[in-house]
C-alpha cells in the first residue's frame, strides 16, 4: 500500500499531463492534504480508497493501481491504475492489474472486481482483456476524462466464479 512517503511521487503524477493522460477518469489534480487523507485514511470521498504504488523488479517506482469502494453493499471493488509513459506497453501495468485481483479475492467477501475505461482506450482495453476482465456493457457519456469531455464508458468485470485461482500471486517470481 501507498504510504506516507509516497505522498509526493502520487502528487507529481497526478498533477502531470502526460501521466494523466487523455483517458484517467477517477480523481486528479490532488492537493497534498487531499493526498494524505486518501493514502493515510485509505478514503477518498468517504469512500473506501487504497492506493498501491507499481515497482519494476528493480525498485523503480513506475505507477499506481488503486481499488475503492463507491458502493459498499453491492459486493463489488471497483479498480483503476496508470504507467508512466515511458514504461507503457511493457506487461507492468497488466501484471499489476492480476497481482491487484488476485489480493482483492483472497482478502475480500467480494463477487465481482470491475473497472470502467473510455471506450477510446486500446491499452487499458488490452490490459483488462488480458487480466481476465469481460466487456459488460457501454456507458453513454459517463466519463469525464483527462481532455476534458464527458465520453463513453465501457464496464468491465471478472467475477470469483471466473476468476477460480490466482494468476501472478502463486506463480513464484
Amino acid at each position: 500500500m501507498a504510504e506516507k512517503e509516497d505522498i509526493p511521487l502520487l502528487q507529481q503524477w497526478l498533477n502531470d499531463a502526460r501521466f494523466i493522460g487523455n483517458y484517467m477518469s477517477y480523481p486528479v489534480q490532488a492537493s497534498k492534504n487531499e493526498l494524505e487523507s486518501q493514502v493515510l485514511e485509505h478514503r477518498l470521498y468517504g469512500n473506501e480508497w487504497v492506493d498501491f504504488i507499481v515497482e519494476k523488479k528493480d525498485g523503480t517506482e513506475i505507477g499506481e493501481v488503486v481499488h475503492f469502494i463507491s458502493a459498499p453493499n453491492f459486493g463489488w471493488v471497483e479498480i483503476g491504475y496508470a504507467i508512466v509513459p515511458q514504461e507503457r506497453n511493457k506487461g507492468y501495468c497488466t501484471e499489476a492489474v492480476q497481482i491487484l485481483t488476485d489480493y482483492l479475492f483472497l482478502t475480500k467477501d467480494i463477487g465481482r472486481v470491475q473497472a470502467t475505461i473510455d471506450e477510446e482506450n486500446q491499452g487499458s482495453r488490452h490490459v483488462l482483456e488480458q487480466s481476465g476482465f469481460k466487456k459488460e456493457g457501454v456507458l453513454r457519456k459517463a466519463l469525464w476524462n483527462g481532455a476534458g469531455k464527458w465520453v463513453d464508458g465501457c464496464i468491465y468485470s471478472v467475477l470469483r466464479d471466473d476468476w477460480k485461482e490466482p494468476r501472478v500471486l502463486t506463480k513464484g517470481t
